[in-house]
């Protein structure tokens, strides 16, 4: 295949979040007595559960950032009956341990730098914009592209097409001459063919893959993303 320009998501693409994130959480329950007082399993858990329903209603406007980053630990310590006294504050502190273990998906930047030898390429991420630039700036992706799509700048997230719209116009080339590489099928995958774009599903954090999901390739390691974009089996 031979793209007119690649699109990157950023979270469990390029960067890996779920390490991050595990790592930030075992930091935060060692460091914070108030979460001791129950299992760091139980902690975890229920954090989980909290944290999914609050992105899910900030998907859909119904609360904003500040909600969703004050309400997740305020409301994960206030169902386990934990003081809550200083939930903003132990959010803030995971947020410092979060930034403290970021770090490149493996085989990621080297696919990257071979895929910018013969194509353009952005970022495409859900995600705050002050979060999401830090990352940018800490794994160095300006060197490899000044494009940069975050989507609370545009109001929507993924899979909003107007999201995949602005990054058409922004790269310049026909929709059905993207290509598309992300992690998320509902948001990356279904977002990007509703779009027009063509895509490549990166499955390394996926649990579990339907009959149904289909995406134009599948890769769970980047050397077969390389491959696939120089058609014959080789490296870029």
């Amino acid at each position: 295949m031979n793209p007119n320009f690649v699109f990157f998501d950023l979270d469990n693409t390029l960067l890996n979040h779920d390490s991050a994130e595990a790592a930030a959480q075992n930091d935060l329950y060692e460091s914070t007595p108030e979460l001791q007082e129950v299992s760091q399993d139980e902690w975890l858990s229920t954090y989980k559960s909290v944290n999914h329903k609050l992105w899910l209603q900030y998907q859909e406007g119904k609360i904003d950032r500040h909600g969703l980053q004050i309400s997740r630990f305020h409301d994960t310590m206030d169902k386990l009956e934990l003081s809550t006294e200083r939930s903003e504050e132990i959010g803030y502190n995971y947020m410092q341990f979060y930034q403290n273990h970021w770090s490149w998906v493996e085989g990621a930047r080297e696919a990257l730098e071979k895929v910018v030898e013969k194509h353009p390429v952005g970022i495409v991420t859900n995600g705050f914009l002050e979060t999401q630039q830090k990352k940018i700036q800490k794994m160095g992706l300006d060197q490899y592209t000044n494009l940069f799509v975050i989507t609370e700048e545009i109001g929507v997230m993924k899979p909003h097409q107007k999201v995949f719209d602005v990054a058409t116009e922004r790269a310049g080339v026909d929709r059905e001459s993207i290509l598309y590489v992300g992690d998320s099928y509902s948001s990356d995958i279904v977002g990007g063919r509703n779009a027009g774009w063509n895509t490549a599903w990166f499955t390394m954090f996926v649990s579990e893959i339907e009959e149904d999901q289909t995406a134009d390739f599948l890769f769970d390691q980047f050397p077969m993303l390389t491959n696939f974009l120089n058609g014959n089996g080789k490296d870029i």
